[in-house]
This record gives C-alpha cells, structure tokens and sequence, in this order.
C-alpha cells in the first residue's frame, strides 16, 4: 500500500461511521487525497502488532489505541481486538485508548487516542512498533545488572528505535519484561492533526508505550500497559488527569450487533500482596448482560496498578488511586449520561470525581482516570500503568494482573529501614513463580597479582546465592577449564596456574538457588610472564595442618610467616635461599611458642626477589 493510500485509509478508519445508536462520534469529513490534510504518520494498519502471547489476544496500535475496531471497515479490523478465550471468536473490546487532559492557560484540552485520533506517530520510518521479550540483548534489569552499555546508567535508552542518549548507538540499553513485549512512541502534536481536528489544542505530549503479556497459565488473561508522559513543550501544564476511554463491546464478532445487550459497572478488587499488605484495584469493566449462553462469561476491563505519585501532593496525587471512573452510552446527549464530545466535556468527565453506578444499556462506554497532577512542568514526565483484563465474576484474573505488576522488590541500598523488609526498589512485571538470577555483577576486573592471574567482582544481591563458578579459555581457542566452584560470599579469586605469557578470558557464573544463572562480562588478558607463585595451601580451613606451596622461578632469598589480622607475626614458616622450582611448607596452626593460635582468619606472606605474596589462612577448632 501506497503512503497517500496508508494514510487515506487511516483518515477513512477515523471517521467510519457507527450504526445507530453509536453515531454520536464525531469525524470531519475525511481528506481525498490523504495529504491535503497534514496527515504524515506512519501507523502500522497490517493488523500485526497483536499481543497473542496467552489466552487474551489483544491488538495494539503504535498511536496509543488498543483493540481492532471490529466491523468498521479500518484496515486492522480483522485483527483479534480483545479476544478471549483464544480461537472463540468472542470479542469484549471495541476500542479503547488514551486520554490526558490538563488546563492550558487555564482553558480545558484533552489529546485522545481513541475515537478522535490525535495522538499520532511521526513520519519517521523508526516510528513503529518494536518487539521484545525478556532476557534478551541490551534489555537487562535488576536482578541482572540494568546497565548493558555499562555508562553508568541503567535503561536510558528506551525500546523506539532512536538514539535517545545520543552515544551515537540505537536501543542499546533498555528493560525487557515479559514473554511477548511491545513498544511504540507518538505524540499529539504531529503536523496536520489540527487539520483534521480544528478543536484540537496540542499539548506537546510525547509518549512512549510498552506493552506486556505471558505465556505462563495462570498470568495469561490479561496485557498490561505502561505509559510514560512527558511535557515536550514550553509551558506547564495544570491540573492533569490521565485516563483510558473503553468501548467494551462483548459478544461472538460473526453474531450482528453482538454489542446490543451489554452492561458496565466498577468493581474495587482487593488483592493480597503478601508483604506489601493489601492493596484495593479499581476495575471499570463491560460484561454482555445474558452472557450470551455462557459463550461471553467474562468481565472486561483496565484495572488501574500503578501511576506518578509524589507524597507531598505538589505535582501529583499522594497515592495511587482512581479519581473518576464514567459510564457512557452513545444514545444520549452528554448530560443525559452520553459520550463526551469536546474537551470541555472531555476533562469534565475526567475531572469529575464521579463513579457511576452500574448499568445496562444497548451500548456501553467507560472512561477511567487518575489525577490531578497539579504541575506537569516542561521536561517532566508522569507514568500511568493498566492491564486489560478479561476476568470471570470472581474477578480472579484481576488479582493476577495485580500479583504480576507487583513483581519483585530488591533490597539495593543495604539499608533494613527503607522499604518493606528492608526492600525498597521495585521492578514490576515479575511473575510470582519466576526465579530470576538473585545477583548482578556491579564490578569485575582481572589483573596480574605477582605471579597469578586476581579476579575481584562486586555483586548486588537479593537473595541468597548458591555458589559461583570461575572458568578459564584459551583466547586463541580449546577448551576452557572451570577453576573453582566457590560459596556465594566469594567476591575474590587467584589464578595461580596460567601458563605465563598465554592469552585467556575469564569469567564467573553466579547460580542462583532454582539453577537459574548469571555470567559476569568476559575480559581477556595476558597471564604475568613472572612465574614466582603462592600456591594456594590445602586443607583450608584447616583444622590440625595445611600445606602451603611456594614456586621460584629462580633461586631466591626467601622470607616465609604467617601474620594475625592485626598484622603481628605469629609464626615464621621458612627463610633463607631457595633453588628454582617447588617448595612445600607446612603450618600446625601454632605461634612461635608452640602454642595453638585461636580460631580465626589468619594470612601467609611470602617475600622473594622483591615481590609479596600473600593468602588468607582460616583456622577452625
């Protein structure tokens, strides 16, 4: 399809009539040409980015609509738009999309995505839905170490297919989350949509989506959604409310006007999180009102999890918390309970404060939002997360929406007095039977050490580890060796046995307590062509004697003791002239007098040829 074809279609999509009674949506007459009008988005129309991941297949766009619009003739209509179970044909979304209205000097506006599109792609090829999943390239986060480009800063670079942090490399850095990940950019100010829209007061929104869903059984009725807002223009913008608009159509597609006999309601959820106490979900839902024989059983609707707080209340709510949750239909005028069709009404809806009751109409709409932000001051950016959910009366797949946005919660300050049990950062959309790699490398280096090959890591860590494992490769190629298995508190190793001036790699492999694992980067170096060495004693701990082995690469005047943690010498081990080669110590675990030295951590220096060698000795009774 041609690009004036591509947006003549959109243009035609828009503005598609409903048949009565849902032709209170209004549409300018669509522009001939595709052109004249100023449209130059480039919207994904193929019916392609569909999240069919789990049960719930779910189509979502790239200018912040989701759903497929059955039956209107748009190019993506034949698309599943909220279809659940998987294969039943049964549909309980029409359309749904983004609102954000806010006080422009002081006169209400409202940029919205669904019906009236005025969030809108740019024109640029990059503009367009990107795919993801967790545990790929450049898509880490906690508990693996988020920052892939190691700049020192974590998941800078979003998923958009643009080089955000101008380091001249694309998507390079970014969190990935779930089984199936989508993620767009669009903004309400693209050219030409006042054109199309002459009410429109653009905002200079820009916002970037991602989307999510799962595979696993019990997650998997649902697709949530994060959006990230920010004020790209000059002025502040006041008193801003964030909301999704749902057209919850329920009922089998191929069956005519399926959408006739549907109800709406709000249910207020309550999900036990555990440690984090529970929390109410509010939930604005569509359901058919006969339940179609047990055909449409279910209940469909966003439940609010998450969105900006500040817990002084100056630029956003305190807590997280619905502010107004409206039912419409399309049968009547806006005060008489139908569809808002200006942004006067627009943000009176969404600022309204009101619940409506639960009802049943031939045709239903509902509209959910949060707020107000008091500020949203140029350059900053609030976040607003739903999930679509299509859940039985219990509302049981609400809960799990909820379980899963609540993910998992790290403890990375090491302070027990932030957070909840000492947890205090969260990153969502873990699944509660997940068992991500407890551990992310915060440091790892190698370098020589006298003779030896010392590698050091930091590790930040959540839970505990099982054991870590050191290997070693050739640079040039062969088998690689593993030199160790270590506990989980090892932040240290000595490689004594390279053969000097050889190229090899290193790198340590945390396990976590499941068999899940994590390597840290892979570095290359020389092994020291200075073959002098401390070989590492055995048994160690010990309890009655230990070995400790010493190799010369000449013959060298050699100082040997062993010294306390406080640095007093304890015990001298050998001193004097060596030949080159091999030599064997041994320590009883006795002072100069001959007494038993107290349990403890104790270390073996070794002095030659102007270089020092040491090793911790641990000593148990």
């Amino acid at each position: 399809m041609s690009r004036a074809s591509v947006v003549a279609a959109v243009v035609l999509s828009i503005c598609l009539p409903f048949s009565t009674p849902r032709a209170r949506i209004s549409c300018p007459p669509p522009d001939k040409s595709g052109l004249n009008g100023g449209i130059h988005s480039v919207f994904v129309l193929d019916g392609s980015p569909v999240h069919n991941a789990g049960r719930l297949r779910v189509h979502a766009s790239n200018w912040g609509a989701i759903g497929s619009w059955p039956g209107s003739g748009a190019p993506y209509s034949g698309a599943p738009s909220a279809e659940w179970s998987r294969g039943s044909g049964v549909e309980y979304l029409a359309m749904a999309g983004l609102w954000v209205g806010a006080l422009v000097d002081g006169v209400p506006a409202v940029s919205t995505s669904a019906y009236e599109i005025e969030f809108r792609p740019s024109a640029d090829s990059r503009d367009t839905v990107y795919r993801t999943r967790f545990d790929v390239e450049h898509g880490a986060r906690i508990p693996a170490n988020p920052d892939d480009d190691n700049d020192g800063v974590a998941n800078e670079d979003p998923l958009d297919g643009f080089d955000n942090d101008h380091d001249g490399a694309v998507d390079e850095d970014y969190a990935a989350a779930s089984d199936q990940m989508f993620s767009r950019h669009f903004r309400d100010d693209q050219p030409g949509t006042t054109e199309i829209y002459p009410q429109h007061t653009p905002m200079h929104l820009d916002v970037h989506e991602d989307s999510y869903a799962f595979k696993d059984s019990l997650y998997n009725d649902f697709v949530g959604f994060t959006f990230s807002i920010t004020n790209s223009g000059e002025e502040t913008l006041h008193d801003a409310y964030i909301g999704i608009m749902a057209d919850g159509d329920v009922g089998q597609r191929a069956s005519p006007n399926y959408w006739a006999d549907d109800a709406a309601g709000t249910a207020m959820v309550p999900v036990d999180l555990g440690p984090r106490g529970v929390v109410t979900c509010a939930f604005p839902y569509c359901r058919d009102a006969d339940g179609d024989n047990l055909a449409a059983p279910g209940r469909c609707g966003f439940v609010l999890l998450d969105h900006t707080v500040d817990p002084t209340g100056a630029t956003a709510p305190s807590e997280v918390s619905l502010h107004s949750a409206r039912i419409f239909h399309g049968a009547a005028a806006f005060e008489a309970g139908g569809d808002p069709t200006n942004d006067f009404e627009r943000y009176e809806a969404m600022s309204s404060g009101v619940t409506s009751p639960p009802v049943t109409f031939s045709d239903v709409r509902t509209l959910m939002s949060v707020g107000p932000f008091p500020t949203l001051a140029p350059g900053k950016t609030v976040t607003f997360t739903v999930a679509l959910v299509v859940t039985p009366a219990d509302y049981s797949n609400v809960a799990r929406a909820a379980e899963a946005y609540n993910g998992l919660w790290f403890d990375l300050d090491h302070n027990p007095a932030t957070g909840i049990q000492g947890k205090e950062h969260h990153e969502p959309w873990y699944l509660p039977n997940e068992d991500p790699v407890p551990v992310w490398f915060s440091g790892f280096s190698v370098g020589p050490d006298g003779g030896a090959v010392h590698l050091r890591w930091g590790l930040v860590s959540d839970q505990p580890i099982d054991h870590l494992v050191v290997e070693r490769a050739p640079v040039e190629g062969g088998p690689g060796v593993t030199l160790a298995t270590l506990p989980g508190n090892a932040r240290e190793f000595l490689d004594l046995a390279p053969k000097a001036g050889e190229r090899f790699t290193y790198r340590v492999t945390v396990y976590g307590k499941f068999g899940s694992s994590y390597s840290s980067p892979t570095i290359a170096m020389t092994a020291p062509l200075l073959p002098t060495k401390l070989w590492l004693s055995y048994p160690n701990p010990f309890r009655d004697e230990t070995t400790i082995s010493a190799h010369l690469a000449t013959q060298s005047n050699l100082n040997l003791a062993v010294f306390d943690v406080a640095g007093r010498r304890i015990a001298r081990l050998a001193s004097g002239m060596r030949g080159a080669g091999e030599h064997i110590f041994t320590w009883n675990g006795t002072d100069a007098t001959g007494r038993r030295v107290p349990a403890g951590v104790y270390f073996c220096r070794l002095e030659v040829g102007g270089q020092v060698f040491r090793e911790k000795l641990v000593v148990v009774h």
